[in-house]
């Protein structure tokens, strides 16, 4: 009866134990994800065939940032664009004239994102200052 008796292990053995399991499934995973690696990158793109862009030309040019363009989006009418830049302004534009038509002064100068409403009617800017701004498009903004 007492040959039958489990004897507890120590906490230590315990921790040693399952250590020992945890490193033997890490080298089980490593080895089961090695499996699935049996190509290179490089060896799949060698048997890729080259994409042929379409003619792209340019149409027009928006000029009216003072610094770098981070984001732009077209509207629902595939007319307007709105851009956003690190000189703090927003602007929207007309994509067929290429002229401004709103310029929304931001509060800060980092303006990452900017986007229009699925609607069109409204205009969405944020950046550094965690903020993010909604604009009504049809507003006049100067």
């Amino acid at each position: 009866m007492a040959a039958d008796t489990a004897v507890a292990a120590s906490p230590e053995e315990t921790l040693e134990s399952l250590l020992r399991e945890a490193e033997a499934l890490k080298q089980k995973l490593e080895e089961e994800r090695q499996k699935l690696n049996d190509v290179t990158l490089s060896c799949v793109a060698e048997r890729l065939e080259a994409i042929n862009f379409p003619n792209l030309k340019l149409r027009r040019v928006l000029k009216g940032h003072q610094a770098k363009v981070l984001c732009s989006d077209w509207s629902p009418d595939k007319r307007h664009i709105v851009s956003s830049s690190q000189d703090g302004k927003v602007i929207v534009w007309d994509g067929f004239t290429a002229t401004k038509e709103h310029t929304i002064a931001m509060p800060s100068t980092w303006v990452m994102a900017c986007a229009y409403a699925p609607s069109g009617n409204m205009v969405a800017a944020g950046g550094l200052d965690n903020k993010v701004t909604v604009f009504p498009r049809a507003c006049s903004w100067r």
